[in-house]
């Protein structure tokens, strides 16, 4: 773990993370350099923020990461992305934007806070040049100039008659960053070092998305509990079933899951134990189960079916449930005769305590189940699709 705490004043309000263009990197980074101190200045005047944003110029890919990044990743209150198509295959950014999440995840944990990344278009984009599961983070917001959605911050920086519209677009960027840093909160945590992270677009060239992953639910409603069971962590279907719920972490565990397989890169949709089967070899799956539902006999005879071909299974036990807390050794021994193959699995976790156990657990269970998809399943090369128009990036409509 990396990152020293700074004293409150001199967190910055933002990281910028960026891709320096591999033609000429030092005039790129002029113009950067521009909107960055720009964004500064706003926020400052806004704020009054001593340190109102980080920006590193100085390393390049390969290097050891030095303190004051990891000092700027571990304080930061948002964190901004610079899309543009070098920011997806740019490595560097991907290990900035992982290592940034990992903080978050960790001091979240499932609760429902507000996202604390902040896209920001540097060139015009085509939908297909951004990794699928962030194209709802594209969504221009409908306040900004039209030409910040046409042309991107750097056209709107070169091109004079649109001047007036980057001032605009600099000083609503930077409302944003104030009010989401204040929503969010995010206190110092330390951050992981750049080795042990890897970039959530690594492997992916732009508009190529990882696979979608199934996360199958195994749990009951409210109507179908056992008698004596306590509902406060079910609702009216499996999808809205909430193991680690508290006051403030009111999130259901798929919604959960989904938001941090989409900062992983991944696309996600979610099925109910209960519902009719869907094709096993569709998509890689995974399966979150609920150690009182094992016993339920739909659910139940359904789970030893998927256990003939398992999957990764993760489990959450809420130890501030004193329920569970009571009967941890039978539910676990339940879990365990129900889906001996799966709980077997390397990548499952049949013991989860926590919300942020589950989020920490999720990415190796993930890349299991992918290692094992692409062994047990039959590639085939796509057909080439008829000739359509290249979407472009949502803007608001008029």
């Amino acid at each position: 773990m990396a990152g020293r705490r700074q004293v409150e004043e001199a967190r910055p309000h933002f990281f910028l993370s960026y891709a320096r263009p591999r033609y000429r990197p030092e005039d790129g980074d002029r113009w950067v350099s521009k909107f960055f101190h720009d964004l500064c200045q706003d926020i400052s005047q806004a704020t009054g923020a001593r340190n109102p944003g980080f920006m590193d110029r100085q390393i390049d890919v390969g290097t050891e990461w030095p303190d004051q990044l990891a000092d700027a990743l571990a304080n930061c209150r948002v964190f901004v992305a610079l899309f543009s198509p070098a920011y997806f295959t740019s490595e560097y950014c991907g290990k900035e934007w992982a290592a940034f999440l990992k903080r978050y995840y960790a001091q979240t944990a499932g609760l429902d806070s507000p996202p604390a990344i902040i896209p920001a278009l540097w060139t015009r984009m085509e939908m297909a040049e951004i990794p699928e599961p962030l194209h709802s983070m594209q969504n221009i917001p409908p306040e900004f100039p039209p030409a910040y959605g046409s042309e991107g911050l750097y056209g709107i920086m070169k091109l004079g008659r649109f001047r007036e519209q980057y001032k605009e677009t600099v000083l609503r960027l930077a409302t944003v960053i104030k009010d989401r840093a204040a929503e969010c909160a995010l206190p110092f945590s330390e951050v992981p070092s750049l080795a042990t992270v890897q970039s959530p677009f690594a492997g992916a060239a732009p508009g190529s998305p990882r696979p979608a992953i199934r996360l199958t639910l195994a749990a009951q409603a409210i109507g179908q509990l056992p008698s004596g069971r306590d509902t406060y962590y079910y609702g009216r279907t499996a999808r809205e079933w909430t193991p680690f719920r508290t006051e403030k972490h009111t999130m259901p565990i798929g919604y959960f899951a989904r938001q941090v397989l989409s900062e992983l890169g991944h696309d996600s949709f979610v099925a109910s134990a209960d519902e009719p089967p869907q094709d096993p070899g569709g998509a890689p799956g995974l399966l979150v189960v609920d150690p009182w539902a094992v016993k339920d006999r739909v659910i139940g005879k359904r789970l030893r079916q998927i256990d003939r071909d398992p999957v990764q299974v993760l489990a959450p036990f809420n130890y501030e449930d004193p329920q569970t807390a009571k009967r941890v050794e039978t539910l676990r021994a339940d879990v365990a005769e129900v889906l001996p193959n799966a709980a077997a699995l390397n990548g499952s976790a049949p013991h989860l305590t926590s919300a942020r156990a589950f989020r920490e657990a999720l990415p190796k269970a993930v890349h299991e189940a992918l290692m094992r998809h692409l062994k047990t399943t039959d590639v085939h090369p796509p057909q080439a699709p008829p000739s359509t128009p290249r979407r472009r990036l949502q803007e608001p409509e008029a």
